[in-house]
């Protein structure tokens, strides 16, 4: 077989394709500035609009440990401003396993006080001062338009913790249905010591809609009988956890089990030149957490595509365990856990630039709250496969970025 060609050749060639559509769309936004997809860690440009009309930025989102305040704190202050762009009237909705930013408590008092629906939950691992004072501020009775609820399990399973990272708004600014998964608490910790990801969509109504059942059953807390869903829109596949690994599949191996690591140029241009020419599949993955026997399993998942032809870089995090480490490492993987002392990724994500499912060119990715062990399984988490091709070349392009970079 011939040696793979290199697919970010391939991959230039979609990014411009895409950047120009993404400047289109920007274009036709009323009172939108510079795109959020400026050079990664770039501070964001500066509203050109009152809040009244703020638009929160759609896509993914990153933050900067290494950079400015503005660039540490910037998804933390994109809560924030959209939650202080949030009417009177409207809900706001908020699932957070680690919640100690006083200034997004100072938002969300304010925006209760002014008339807001403000629905809360939040694991009971570390009860921190900035919860305390939204629990005593609003309340915890459920049977009240707004509320705090504090789980000190799963919410909606027998074990394990609420760990999500979801933040929705049915009105901000001049957006509608804005709702915002990843994988950053709303911790300083996690703006100043962590690589961070906050994928949002705006005007989306059926992916706002999708997590309304979930929501209701953390608001519960008590066990449900069937905590594993999945729920399907356009825009993305949303797996929602816990998970029962002798049970249900695990999305991540199933995401993997799809990708095929080598397609010949004929295959992508019947009008090629170098009809065998092999074209092999990247895998970028950056996460903070990937270890016991479900990791291990995906581990040897991942060697195994690699032995199959395609490239995979690994950017890891404090809780990778040793013998998935050893498992990469001896079998060819490439992995980095950054540059900087002290600052490591807290990603969940996975990204697939190649060719996937039916489709022999495309580029996917996954982010969200989950890691990838047999513990991760048991919590509340979320699992969000993004079928924009924009939206997962973002991703592809901050991962890259960040290899050099982080």
């Amino acid at each position: 077989m011939s040696v793979p060609t290199v697919r970010p050749i391939l991959r230039r060639a979609r990014t411009a394709m895409l950047a120009g559509a993404l400047l289109a769309a920007v274009a036709l936004v009323p009172g939108a500035g510079s795109p959020a997809s400026s050079a990664p860690g770039a501070p964001a440009a500066k509203p050109t609009a009152r809040v009244s009309g703020y638009l929160p930025p759609a896509g993914p989102n990153f933050n900067n440990p290494t950079g400015t305040p503005a660039q540490q704190r910037k998804l933390l202050r994109q809560v924030i401003r959209t939650t202080n762009s949030a009417p009177s009237g409207s809900t706001i909705r908020m699932a957070v396993f680690s919640f100690g930013d006083p200034r997004t408590a100072d938002a969300l008092l304010a925006a209760y006080h002014r008339g807001v629906i403000v629905k809360l939950v939040f694991a009971g691992e570390n009860v921190y001062p900035a919860m305390a004072r939204l629990r005593d501020g609003i309340g915890t009775d459920t049977t009240k338009a707004s509320y705090v609820v504090i789980c000190q399990n799963s919410c909606r399973g027998e074990k394990g913790q609420m760990h999500a990272k979801y933040f929705s708004f049915t009105r901000a600014g001049a957006a509608r249905w804005v709702t915002m998964v990843g994988s950053v608490n709303l911790t300083q910790y996690n703006a100043l010591d962590q690589w961070n990801d906050l994928y949002t969509r705006v005007g989306d109504k059926p992916y706002f809609r999708a997590y309304g059942r979930w929501f209701g059953q953390l608001k519960d807390d008590r066990p449900v009988a069937r905590a594993y869903l999945h729920k399907a829109t356009a825009a993305a596949d949303i797996r929602m956890t816990p998970l029962d690994l002798k049970v249900d599949t695990d999305p991540i191996a199933d995401a993997l089990a799809k990708v095929r690591c080598e397609v010949t140029m004929g295959e992508l241009d019947p009008d090629s030149k170098t009809p065998d020419e092999v074209v092999a599949t990247d895998i970028f993955i950056s996460t903070h957490a990937w270890g016991e026997e479900r990791g291990k399993r995906i581990a040897w998942q991942v060697v195994r595509l690699r032995e199959a032809g395609c490239r995979v870089q690994v950017f890891y995090g404090t809780g990778m365990g040793a013998a998935v480490r050893s498992i990469l490492t001896n079998n060819g993987a490439q992995l980095r856990k950054g540059h900087t002392p002290g600052i490591r990724t807290h990603q969940k994500v996975l990204i697939v630039d190649g060719a996937f499912g039916d489709d022999l060119d495309t580029v996917r990715a996954w982010t969200g709250s989950q890691n990838w062990s047999d513990k991760a399984a048991k919590r509340d988490d979320l699992i969000v496969q993004i079928n924009d091709p924009a939206d997962a070349q973002r991703y592809a392009d901050r991962f890259a970025w960040m290899w050099d970079h982080a």
